[in-house]
């Protein structure tokens, strides 16, 4: 056997291989190292609001402030949520103290009286925010452009860059459905800096 093996070198590499292999099949199929195997799950990452209840999340309403005849949006914060309150939630009663709180003073709105939030849903596409029909009420193209503004603002507090949809008692305010008189069209979803370059 021993001289076959010196004058047959390739015997040598086939034996060499059979080992190689059969070591691999085993070290597979042993249960000792297949508990060490990561386990491959997709993680999936939400681009609109994340949802880290361990944080406190302050939120802000946007009110208006008029300067030699000249609107800006005023942001005002409100108290940190609880511990444990979700994106979602606070942002709803951000919404809701847009549309019913009395500003101060030295600031305005031009969101219509009796305004109500339908509902504010955080969705991994953005933010999903429908109001009454007294939303569209009343106003010219200023006042039109301005309601927008706060609640499109008020509803991205928490997250600058989320993308928005604002819908009208159920019905997406867009080219077949704009808002008020004055026919304000959307390009849904919207975003701030979308719209601050289409009306601001």
């Amino acid at each position: 056997m021993k001289r076959l093996l010196r004058n047959k070198p390739a015997v040598k590499l086939s034996l060499l291989f059979t080992t190689v292999v059969a070591l691999s099949i085993w070290v597979r199929s042993n249960p000792i190292f297949l508990q060490h195997k990561k386990s491959s799950v997709p993680v999936t990452t939400s681009t609109t609001i994340p949802n880290n209840s361990a944080q406190q999340i302050q939120p802000q309403v946007y009110w208006l402030k008029s300067n030699q005849n000249k609107l800006t949006l005023v942001a005002k914060s409100l108290p940190a949520n609880k511990s444990g309150s979700t994106p979602q939630q606070v942002l709803t009663i951000a919404v809701q103290k847009l549309l019913s709180a009395k500003p101060s003073d030295d600031l305005s709105s031009t969101i219509p009286k009796g305004t109500k939030l339908l509902s504010l849903q955080v969705r991994t596409d953005g933010v999903h925010v429908d109001l009454s029909p007294e939303f569209g009420a009343g106003g010219g193209s200023t006042s039109m452009i301005y309601r927008v503004a706060q609640v499109i603002y008020t509803a991205t507090s928490i997250e600058p860059n989320a993308k928005v949809f604002i819908s009208i008692g159920g019905q997406s305010i867009d080219r077949n459905h704009p808002l008020g008189g004055e026919g304000l069209i959307l390009q849904q979803p919207t975003t701030r800096d979308r719209f601050a370059a289409d009306f601001l």
